[in-house]
């Protein structure tokens, strides 16, 4: 079911705002993604909560068909890929905001090209794209799809992040193949060209991650 874009963005709103409500500059930023990873998966928390301190990015994400999220820190950033990382050990990819990998979630999304709708969306323009998710198999193979995809204007929508009311255009990308079908929504900072807000599918198994931009304190 695809849901209207007010009901996305009071969906995620509704999910992170507790977490962002109990944030502070110190190790209190670091929250884990709520037992999401495996019990035995090494704690992640003195480095992240190091990158925090240090000033490093920090990006809020909720994967709402599990009601968990969590707050993730940037710990690298190489040849245009970043990635987040949360002090139970899960991370995600990001290449300009666009979902590319995660890791430490479960059935991983191991890789994504997506160039074609990349160059629409940050370009704020229109048209048609075709895009291919790589997938961890049962069997441990390798399985990729592919994803025709539509890229749609929304408009200026206004978002309030912390004490800050943002103007942002939505660029919207709805994608499917014979078997699977999907919207991603990504909200554009109008100055900065940023994404700041974004939901985007990650595969049948975690369904759609919600990412936002934290302001800088």
């Amino acid at each position: 079911m695809i849901l209207p874009h007010r009901a996305i963005r009071t969906s995620f709103i509704a999910s992170i705002l507790g977490v962002l409500a109990a944030c502070t500059n110190g190790e209190a930023e670091v929250l884990p993604f709520q037992a999401l990873t495996s019990r035995e998966a090494p704690s992640h928390k003195a480095h992240v909560t190091a990158l925090a301190r240090s000033g490093q990015p920090q990006l809020q994400v909720s994967i709402p068909k599990s009601s968990r999220g969590g707050l993730m820190v940037r710990e690298t950033q190489r040849n245009g890929l970043t990635t987040w990382l949360s002090a139970d050990g899960a991370s995600l990819q990001t290449r300009n905001g666009l979902l590319q990998a995660t890791r430490g979630l479960g059935a991983g999304l191991m890789a994504v090209d997506d160039a074609q709708s990349a160059r629409l969306i940050h370009a704020r323009e229109t048209g048609q794209a075709l895009r291919f998710h790589s997938f961890l198999s049962g069997n441990n193979t390798i399985q990729t799809r592919s994803y025709h995809c539509e890229i749609t204007d929304r408009g200026v929508r206004e978002l309030t992040i912390g004490h800050e009311t943002v103007p942002t255009r939505l660029m919207a990308e709805t994608c499917a193949n014979g078997e699977q079908r999907f919207l991603n929504l990504y909200w554009l900072d109008d100055a900065t060209h940023q994404l700041v807000q974004s939901r985007q599918w990650s595969g049948p198994y975690l369904g759609n991650i919600t990412t936002r931009l934290r302001r800088a304190t």
